[in-house]
Protein backbone atom coordinates (compact mmCIF):
# COMPACT_ATOMS: atom_id res chain seq x y z
CA UNK A 1 0.00 0.00 0.00
CA UNK A 2 1.16 3.44 -1.04
CA UNK A 3 2.63 5.77 1.85
CA UNK A 4 0.50 8.70 1.93
CA UNK A 5 3.08 11.21 1.38
CA UNK A 6 4.90 9.13 -1.19
CA UNK A 7 8.19 7.34 -1.07
CA UNK A 8 10.25 9.17 1.91
CA UNK A 9 13.17 10.10 -1.03
CA UNK A 10 10.54 11.59 -2.92
CA UNK A 11 9.45 13.79 -0.03
CA UNK A 12 13.17 14.81 0.69
CA UNK A 13 13.45 15.52 -3.28
CA UNK A 14 10.48 17.93 -2.92
CA UNK A 15 11.71 20.06 -0.13
CA UNK A 16 15.16 20.31 -1.27
CA UNK A 17 14.75 22.86 -4.13
CA UNK A 18 12.33 25.12 -1.32
CA UNK A 19 15.74 25.14 0.42
CA UNK A 20 18.04 26.00 -2.34
CA UNK A 21 15.85 29.11 -3.72
CA UNK A 22 15.95 30.99 -0.37
CA UNK A 23 19.85 30.64 -0.34
CA UNK A 24 19.70 32.29 -4.08
CA UNK A 25 17.78 35.24 -3.22
CA UNK A 26 20.24 35.34 -0.12
CA UNK A 27 23.16 36.02 -1.89
CA UNK A 28 21.62 38.11 -4.45
CA UNK A 29 20.50 40.37 -1.43
CA UNK A 30 23.89 40.58 -0.28
CA UNK A 31 25.27 40.72 -3.53
CA UNK A 32 23.21 43.84 -3.95
CA UNK A 33 23.64 45.07 -0.65
CA UNK A 34 27.61 44.92 -1.35
CA UNK A 35 27.04 46.84 -4.85
CA UNK A 36 24.53 49.55 -3.41
CA UNK A 37 27.39 50.28 -0.91
CA UNK A 38 30.34 50.83 -3.19
CA UNK A 39 28.25 53.01 -5.11
CA UNK A 40 27.74 54.88 -1.94
CA UNK A 41 31.82 55.05 -1.03
CA UNK A 42 32.16 56.40 -4.62
CA UNK A 43 28.95 58.82 -4.62
CA UNK A 44 30.58 60.20 -1.46
CA UNK A 45 34.05 60.37 -2.91
CA UNK A 46 32.68 62.30 -5.56
CA UNK A 47 30.73 64.97 -3.50
CA UNK A 48 33.93 65.15 -1.65
CA UNK A 49 35.83 65.88 -4.75
CA UNK A 50 33.03 68.71 -6.26
CA UNK A 51 33.83 70.14 -2.66
CA UNK A 52 37.32 70.25 -2.65
CA UNK A 53 38.36 71.28 -6.16
CA UNK A 54 35.66 74.31 -5.32
CA UNK A 55 38.20 75.39 -2.58
CA UNK A 56 40.26 78.38 -4.28
CA UNK A 57 43.06 76.91 -2.36
CA UNK A 58 42.67 73.69 -4.12
CA UNK A 59 45.05 74.34 -7.36
CA UNK A 60 44.72 78.44 -7.45
CA UNK A 61 45.54 80.21 -10.75
CA UNK A 62 49.38 81.04 -10.53
CA UNK A 63 49.69 82.76 -13.76
CA UNK A 64 47.86 84.95 -16.32
CA UNK A 65 49.68 85.29 -19.82
CA UNK A 66 48.59 87.66 -22.07
CA UNK A 67 49.08 87.25 -25.63
CA UNK A 68 48.78 90.01 -28.74
CA UNK A 69 49.65 92.93 -30.52
CA UNK A 70 48.80 95.71 -28.35
CA UNK A 71 49.55 99.63 -29.61
CA UNK A 72 46.63 101.83 -28.04
CA UNK A 73 45.76 99.27 -25.48
CA UNK A 74 47.06 99.66 -21.95
CA UNK A 75 48.42 97.00 -20.63
CA UNK A 76 48.23 97.56 -17.13
CA UNK A 77 44.53 98.56 -17.33
CA UNK A 78 43.57 95.18 -19.17
CA UNK A 79 45.16 93.07 -16.27
CA UNK A 80 43.21 94.85 -13.63
CA UNK A 81 39.93 94.64 -15.72
CA UNK A 82 40.26 90.67 -15.69
CA UNK A 83 41.91 90.42 -12.52
CA UNK A 84 38.60 91.56 -10.73
CA UNK A 85 36.73 89.22 -12.53
CA UNK A 86 39.05 86.05 -11.47
CA UNK A 87 37.51 84.04 -9.04
CA UNK A 88 37.74 80.91 -8.18
CA UNK A 89 40.26 78.46 -8.99
CA UNK A 90 41.85 76.44 -11.69
CA UNK A 91 38.75 74.93 -12.27
CA UNK A 92 36.03 77.06 -11.36
CA UNK A 93 37.21 80.54 -12.73
CA UNK A 94 34.23 81.60 -15.32
CA UNK A 95 36.16 82.52 -18.89
CA UNK A 96 33.43 84.00 -19.77
CA UNK A 97 33.15 86.70 -16.86
CA UNK A 98 36.76 87.14 -17.61
CA UNK A 99 36.37 87.26 -21.38
CA UNK A 100 32.99 90.14 -20.60
CA UNK A 101 35.52 92.36 -18.74
CA UNK A 102 38.34 92.63 -20.78
CA UNK A 103 35.89 93.26 -23.94
CA UNK A 104 34.56 96.51 -21.89
CA UNK A 105 37.94 98.25 -22.48
CA UNK A 106 37.32 100.31 -25.75
CA UNK A 107 40.34 99.23 -27.36
CA UNK A 108 39.89 95.41 -27.28
CA UNK A 109 37.88 93.97 -30.38
CA UNK A 110 38.28 90.50 -29.66
CA UNK A 111 39.65 87.51 -26.99
CA UNK A 112 39.42 84.34 -26.52
CA UNK A 113 40.36 82.56 -23.33
CA UNK A 114 41.69 79.10 -22.32
CA UNK A 115 42.84 77.06 -19.36
CA UNK A 116 46.62 75.65 -19.14
CA UNK A 117 47.08 72.81 -16.72
CA UNK A 118 48.04 73.16 -14.14
CA UNK A 119 47.71 76.71 -13.40
CA UNK A 120 47.75 79.21 -15.81
CA UNK A 121 45.30 81.26 -17.94
CA UNK A 122 45.85 81.79 -21.48
CA UNK A 123 44.76 85.23 -23.13
CA UNK A 124 44.49 86.34 -26.79
CA UNK A 125 43.61 89.70 -27.35
CA UNK A 126 43.16 91.79 -30.51
CA UNK A 127 43.65 95.45 -30.61
CA UNK A 128 40.67 97.16 -32.64
CA UNK A 129 42.36 99.14 -35.91
CA UNK A 130 40.52 101.92 -36.39
CA UNK A 131 39.40 102.20 -40.11
CA UNK A 132 37.70 105.92 -39.68
CA UNK A 133 36.16 108.66 -37.43
CA UNK A 134 32.93 108.11 -37.00
CA UNK A 135 31.07 111.24 -36.00
CA UNK A 136 32.45 113.72 -33.08
CA UNK A 137 33.63 111.09 -30.05
CA UNK A 138 34.31 107.60 -32.06
CA UNK A 139 36.27 105.74 -34.05
CA UNK A 140 35.15 102.66 -36.07
CA UNK A 141 36.78 99.60 -37.49
CA UNK A 142 36.88 97.45 -40.76
CA UNK A 143 33.64 95.41 -39.79
CA UNK A 144 31.40 98.24 -38.96
CA UNK A 145 32.14 98.09 -35.23
CA UNK A 146 31.95 101.70 -33.49
CA UNK A 147 33.79 102.38 -30.17
CA UNK A 148 34.85 105.15 -27.92
CA UNK A 149 38.44 105.52 -27.18
CA UNK A 150 39.83 108.60 -25.09
CA UNK A 151 39.85 111.72 -26.53
CA UNK A 152 43.84 112.03 -28.02
CA UNK A 153 42.80 108.98 -29.94
CA UNK A 154 40.64 111.00 -31.99
CA UNK A 155 43.41 113.46 -33.14
CA UNK A 156 44.62 110.40 -35.14
CA UNK A 157 44.78 111.05 -39.31
CA UNK A 158 41.76 109.32 -40.62
CA UNK A 159 39.19 109.80 -42.64
CA UNK A 160 36.02 111.12 -41.09
CA UNK A 161 32.40 109.07 -41.41
CA UNK A 162 29.63 110.60 -40.13
CA UNK A 163 25.77 108.54 -41.15
CA UNK A 164 22.24 107.75 -38.63
CA UNK A 165 22.76 105.66 -35.95
CA UNK A 166 22.97 101.82 -36.79
CA UNK A 167 24.31 102.60 -40.74
CA UNK A 168 28.39 102.25 -39.49
CA UNK A 169 28.57 98.66 -41.22
CA UNK A 170 26.66 100.27 -44.89
CA UNK A 171 28.69 103.15 -44.41
CA UNK A 172 32.35 101.30 -43.58
CA UNK A 173 31.42 99.30 -46.33
CA UNK A 174 30.40 101.99 -48.92
CA UNK A 175 33.66 103.76 -48.13
CA UNK A 176 35.77 100.41 -49.14
CA UNK A 177 33.61 99.73 -52.33
CA UNK A 178 33.77 103.80 -53.18
CA UNK A 179 37.79 103.66 -52.09
CA UNK A 180 38.94 101.19 -54.35
CA UNK A 181 36.64 102.86 -57.43
CA UNK A 182 38.09 106.02 -56.94
CA UNK A 183 41.82 104.34 -56.79
CA UNK A 184 41.85 104.02 -60.78
CA UNK A 185 41.63 108.60 -60.75
CA UNK A 186 44.49 108.26 -57.77
CA UNK A 187 41.44 110.29 -55.15
CA UNK A 188 41.49 109.26 -51.63
CA UNK A 189 38.07 109.60 -49.28
CA UNK A 190 38.72 112.18 -46.92
CA UNK A 191 35.03 112.32 -45.88
CA UNK A 192 32.21 110.09 -46.50
CA UNK A 193 28.58 111.32 -45.35
CA UNK A 194 25.18 110.18 -45.60
CA UNK A 195 22.57 112.45 -44.25
CA UNK A 196 18.97 111.47 -42.64
CA UNK A 197 16.93 111.33 -45.99
CA UNK A 198 19.96 108.73 -47.64
CA UNK A 199 22.13 110.76 -49.62
CA UNK A 200 25.56 110.55 -50.15
CA UNK A 201 28.33 112.80 -49.93
CA UNK A 202 31.80 112.26 -51.06
CA UNK A 203 35.00 114.21 -49.87
CA UNK A 204 38.64 114.10 -51.09
CA UNK A 205 41.53 114.42 -49.91
CA UNK A 206 42.45 116.60 -53.23
CA UNK A 207 39.57 119.32 -52.29
CA UNK A 208 37.46 117.42 -54.13
CA UNK A 209 33.54 117.48 -53.02
CA UNK A 210 31.40 114.87 -54.80
CA UNK A 211 27.29 114.68 -54.70
CA UNK A 212 25.51 111.50 -55.48
CA UNK A 213 22.26 111.70 -53.72
CA UNK A 214 19.88 109.30 -52.47
CA UNK A 215 19.20 107.22 -55.56
CA UNK A 216 21.54 104.47 -58.35
CA UNK A 217 24.56 106.02 -55.91
CA UNK A 218 26.51 103.37 -57.58
CA UNK A 219 25.68 103.99 -60.87
CA UNK A 220 26.42 107.25 -60.34
CA UNK A 221 30.07 106.52 -58.95
CA UNK A 222 30.41 104.51 -62.04
CA UNK A 223 29.57 107.94 -64.36
CA UNK A 224 31.87 109.10 -62.04
CA UNK A 225 34.74 107.63 -62.82
CA UNK A 226 34.17 108.00 -66.68
CA UNK A 227 33.77 111.63 -66.65
CA UNK A 228 36.63 112.69 -64.10
CA UNK A 229 39.52 112.19 -66.32
CA UNK A 230 38.31 114.50 -69.04
CA UNK A 231 37.29 117.11 -66.45
CA UNK A 232 41.06 117.10 -64.88
CA UNK A 233 41.91 117.71 -68.93
CA UNK A 234 40.01 121.11 -68.45
CA UNK A 235 42.84 124.11 -68.70
CA UNK A 236 43.73 126.81 -65.99
CA UNK A 237 40.58 125.49 -63.81
CA UNK A 238 40.25 123.01 -60.68
CA UNK A 239 37.17 120.81 -60.14
CA UNK A 240 35.83 122.22 -56.77
CA UNK A 241 32.55 120.10 -56.89
CA UNK A 242 30.51 117.56 -59.38
CA UNK A 243 26.78 116.83 -58.69
CA UNK A 244 25.59 113.92 -59.90
CA UNK A 245 21.87 113.64 -59.07
CA UNK A 246 20.65 115.01 -62.39
CA UNK A 247 19.27 112.28 -64.53
CA UNK A 248 20.75 113.50 -67.73
CA UNK A 249 23.86 115.14 -66.52
CA UNK A 250 26.50 116.45 -64.31
CA UNK A 251 26.93 120.36 -62.37
CA UNK A 252 30.31 121.04 -62.04
CA UNK A 253 32.03 124.21 -59.82
CA UNK A 254 35.53 125.08 -61.09
CA UNK A 255 37.72 127.24 -58.77
CA UNK A 256 40.97 128.48 -59.96
CA UNK A 257 43.98 126.49 -60.85
CA UNK A 258 46.28 125.76 -57.97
Amino acid sequence: MAHPLGQPGDWLMAVAPGNSSAKADGGRLWRWLGTLGVLLLFAGGGVWGVIALRDPSVLPLKLVRIDGELHNLDRRSLEQAVGGAMEGNFFTVDLDRVRAAALKLAWVDQVTVRRIWPGTLKMWVEEQRPLARWGTSQLVNGRGGVFTPEPEALKAELPSLAGPEGQAAEMVARYQRMGRRFAVLELVIDRLVMDGRGAWTVGFKQGLELKLGQEDTEARVERFVRLYPRLEQAENRRVKRVDMRYANGVAVLWGEAS
